[in-house]
């Protein structure tokens, strides 16, 4: 018997947005997947997660341990589905959260639940050094040396953003637009992101050239995917899988939690003194730092928009693209 799920309106409508038919198709089975794998696992479900692209839901084992189950909608080989984040998490180091069982058929994974599970997002404004030192930590132990042979994509595939981009409608194409629609940019911040985009891709492939070492990546690793655990410390969550420099992973914390961070009075502040802070815990250098959260800056701006969202010139990431190139 299928079990009732009571999923959001918008999550509906974000599913059938972003994959069609396939996904909705999907979206109208999860309910007896879902019931089918809670009577496999032994489970009880319990209060349903914020949700995205993936149904998240507490669940508790018979023995009485606390899980979590994943389902995510089908994906093409390779794509950064639940099966590609669980062989991240069994790969990672000791911060990684744990996977219980998995079914790659059925795109679901179950894993250890945090608890109280409260992010860090939670506490930066308390003391935002903190913050940065624990991120840098975890960092540290979620990273293992791999290669080529670990079953995840290099980090070099993301350059496919920068191509995508230029060729669709905010793109170099575009630039030639009347003067409405190049006000209309310039407003936006689409003006400025073609700009940055340039500059992002060239300063991308140097940072490839310089081969360093590669490590097991997280790819979007930031407050809101570090949660409290009460007997492990902090745990790290949700990591898209890479290989690459480790220098990418530090990038994305600069510019979160969002959209707190972009209130802040002074933010360039906080970003020099996050800069000195991540050096210091990974010993990566300052100017690479900067270099890689440029980058990621952009890309996470160009995957905005390709996403069906819209841009804002006042978006945090913007302040910090424009503050990161005086740094680089």
């Amino acid at each position: 018997m299928a079990t009732q799920l009571d999923l959001p309106e918008q999550f509906r409508r974000r599913i059938i947005s972003a994959g069609g038919r396939e996904w909705a198709r999907w979206l109208d089975g999860l309910p007896e997947v879902v019931a089918t794998l809670a009577d496999r696992w032994g489970l009880s479900l319990g209060e349903t997660f914020p949700l995205s692209y993936n149904y998240v839901v507490a669940a508790e084992r018979e023995d009485g341990v606390a899980l979590v189950l994943k389902i995510g909608p089908p994906v093409p080989s390779g794509g950064e589905g639940t099966a590609r984040e669980a062989l991240a998490l069994r790969l990672a180091g000791p911060s990684a959260a744990r996977v219980v069982d998995e079914d790659s058929d059925a795109g679901a994974i179950l894993l250890v639940r945090s608890i109280p599970g409260t992010p860090l997002a939670a506490a930066w404004k308390e003391d935002d050094d903190a913050a940065t030192e624990i991120l840098g930590s975890a960092m540290l132990d979620f990273w293992q040396p791999t290669d080529p042979t670990c079953g995840l994509p290099p980090l070099g595939e993301l350059e496919d953003a920068f191509e995508q981009f230029d060729r669709g409608p905010y793109g170099s194409a575009a630039a030639s637009k009347d003067l409405v629609g190049q006000l209309a940019d310039i407003a936006s911040g689409v003006r400025d992101l073609r700009y940055a985009s340039v500059t992002a891709r060239r300063v991308f492939q140097e940072l490839l050239a310089d081969r360093a070492p590669n490590v097991l990546l997280h790819g979007d690793l930031h407050h809101d995917n570090v949660l409290a655990d009460e007997g492990r410390g902090w745990v790290v969550i949700d990591p898209k899988g890479y290989f690459g420099d480790a220098g990418y992973d530090t990038a994305a914390m600069l510019y979160n939690p969002m959209p707190g961070f972009g209130a802040v009075s002074d933010p360039d502040a906080i970003l020099r003194r996050r800069l000195a802070v991540m050096s210091h815990v990974t010993g990566i250098d300052r100017e690479r730092l900067a270099a890689w959260g440029y980058v990621k800056a952009v890309l996470s701006m160009l995957w905005t928009l390709e996403e069906g969202g819209q841009l804002d010139g006042s978006d945090a990431r913007m302040r910090v693209i424009g503050s990161l190139r005086e740094l680089i």
